[in-house]
Parts: C-alpha cells; sequence; structure tokens
C-alpha cells in the first residue's frame, strides 16, 4: 500500500474509534467507571495508529481487515481493564464474533481454510491455558483475561502456532516488568492483580502481528 492508502486507512481507524468510544462509554458502560474510558483523543489516535501501523505491515489483503477491527475492540478494552480492572463481556463476545465472519470471509477470498482451523485451534489453546491458571490458581486471573485469551488466540492462529507463543509470552513478559518496576516504585510486595493484564496481552499481540504479519 502507498501512503496515502496507508494514512486513508488511518483516518478510518480514528473514526471506528471515536465511535466505538462512543458505544463503549453509552452502552457498556461499568459502574467502576465513573468518567470517560480514556483522556479526549487517546482512543480514537491510539487505534488510528494501529490501523495504518497494519496497513503498512501487511499490506492490501483480506486479512487487514480482521486485525484492524480486532484493534478497534482491543484498544478500549484495554483502557477500560486499565481503569477498573474489567473486561466487559458484552465487548469481548460481540467482537469475537465480529472477528470469527471476517477470518471466515478472508479464507473464502484466499481460498485457504487451514489459517481459519488453525485460528479456532489457537483459540482453544489458549482457553485451555488460560482456564487451567484461572481454576487452578484461583485469584490470579480474572473471567474477563481468560475470555480476551481466547479471543487473542483466534487472532494469533490465524498467523501461526510461533505467533501463539510469541505474542501470549511477551504479554506476560510485560505485564511481570511492570510489576517489577510498580515494586521498585512503591518498594511494597505488591501482587499482579495491582496490575491489569489485559493491556499486556494486547500490547504482546500486536507487536507480535506487526513483527509476523500474515503470510
Amino acid at each position: 500500500m502507498n501512503a496515502a492508502s496507508i494514512a486513508g486507512w488511518g483516518l478510518v481507524g480514528l473514526l471506528i474509534g471515536g465511535g466505538l468510544r462512543m458505544f463503549v462509554e453509552r452502552v457498556v458502560a461499568l459502574p467502576a467507571l465513573t468518567k470517560r474510558v480514556a483522556p479526549p483523543a487517546v482512543l480514537e489516535v491510539v487505534t488510528a495508529l494501529l490501523f495504518a501501523a497494519l496497513a503498512w505491515r501487511s499490506g492490501a489483503k483480506a486479512e487487514l481487515f480482521a486485525y484492524s477491527w480486532l484493534a478497534a475492540i482491543s484498544v478500549p478494552l484495554a483502557a477500560i481493564d486499565w481503569r477498573t480492572r474489567q473486561l466487559p463481556t458484552r465487548l469481548i463476545w460481540p467482537g469475537g464474533l465480529v472477528l470469527i465472519a471476517i477470518f471466515g470471509m478472508a479464507a473464502a477470498v484466499n481460498r485457504d481454510t487451514y489459517p481459519l482451523i488453525r485460528s479456532f485451534a489457537g483459540m482453544l489453546a489458549l482457553l485451555a491455558f488460560y482456564g487451567a491458571i484461572y481454576f487452578l490458581r484461583p485469584g490470579e486471573l480474572g473471567g474477563g483475561d481468560l475470555r480476551l485469551g481466547g479471543l487473542l488466540g483466534l487472532a494469533l492462529g490465524w498467523i501461526g502456532w510461533i505467533a501463539v507463543l510469541t505474542g501470549t509470552l511477551l504479554g506476560w513478559l510485560a505485564a511481570a516488568i511492570a510489576v517489577i518496576a510498580l515494586r521498585a516504585v512503591r518498594r511494597t510486595g505488591t501482587g499482579r492483580r495491582d496490575v491489569p493484564l489485559g493491556p499486556f496481552l494486547v500490547i504482546g499481540t500486536f507487536v507480535t502481528v506487526l513483527a509476523i504479519p500474515p503470510v
């Protein structure tokens, strides 16, 4: 894609980010969220930058729509989790269904169903992984983290198993670094629950998507 197309897709991200902010603040509002999800323009600008980066990295492929949609819903999810330590099901489940539909259309356009099958396998693998932590280590993860993990596994699985592993490890590594940094600053025994996992899982996923684009 040329520079004009990349910038245009970034503008689309800006508009979608603004629309999702309105939806989240008016429809998916949480009791713990008494103010805006994030300062003005922050969500929109981050979404626009991700859209542009995805367009630059993957080009005009069918998968671009899937990962752009993932970016559009992941930005408010990360912001909500950072503010409230909650990940709303009302955003994750519909977002996941739309993502599945877009990947299905991409598989039809590419005439290749294997990446779609691998996406579902990646989703199930991460659901099993996070589910084991959720049930065996109560309090380590919330139900929202479990659902978000499945959603991100769906996206990473389209690329490949290396992406599933890399994206997951990067997310946990980033969260661990944040916990250590917070402990150093506060000089207390701060636990992981003081640092939401969701934003870091999102970061790990998009670093991986941008580093290992779909083939």
